[in-house]
């Protein structure tokens, strides 16, 4: 496989959509085994289903050019989706008394949704790196020292999105380093049981 193919599929595997198909499930299966996998997944289905749609409808209709909304000029608007499926989410799970950790991750979710569109309004900061870096802090506090190497998918991703020119250097780190203090604070403030 040539480097343009893999910086691509790269891509593709760590968008934060395809990682939490994987991730919210053992997330919920750690705080509540098969309940706790229902609730993961309710929260799923709105914090990734909406904006996912979003995107295909947007192609479909034309003011959405790809699905890495590769022109900046896109992503606020797609931001406030995403923030508003966030802010839908933590809501329900929330009243209707979903597992701490779980609504816990809607509200990294929206923190994180709101920062990225005040961001995206000037400047175009990686996406990819957030969603990667934000899931890599919580899959430590969820898993603990052993799943620390989450973290080397940092490198991974920073490569394949320069390599694709979709970033610099400096959108690479900012995404990876909002994210990550975003989420370390909101942990270390709810400090959601497991």
């Amino acid at each position: 496989m040539n480097r343009a193919r893999l910086a691509r599929w790269t891509s593709v595997f760590f968008d934060s959509s395809i990682l939490s198909l994987l991730l919210f499930p053992a997330i919920g299966w750690r705080v509540g085994q098969w309940p706790g996998v229902g609730w993961a997944l309710l929260a799923l289905f709105i914090l990734t289903g909406f904006p996912m749609t979003y995107i295909a409808l947007g192609m479909r209709r034309g003011w959405v050019s790809d699905w890495e909304l590769s022109r900046r000029e896109e992503r606020p608007r797609f931001i406030l989706v995403s923030f508003s499926s966030d802010l839908l989410a933590l809501l329900i799970l929330w009243l209707a008394g979903a597992p701490q950790m779980i609504w816990t991750l809607a509200l990294i979710y929206a923190s994180l949704g709101i920062t990225m569109f005040t961001i995206s309004n000037f400047w175009k900061i990686s996406l990819h790196m957030v969603g990667v870096s934000g899931f890599s802090v919580l899959l430590v506090y969820v898993f603990g020292a052993a799943a620390g190497w989450a973290f080397l998918s940092l490198p991974l991703v920073a490569w394949a999105r320069l390599q694709r020119k979709k970033h610099t250097p400096l959108q690479l780190a900012a995404g990876a380093v909002f994210a990550a203090i975003i989420t370390i604070a909101i942990l270390f403030w709810i400090r959601p049981s497991l």
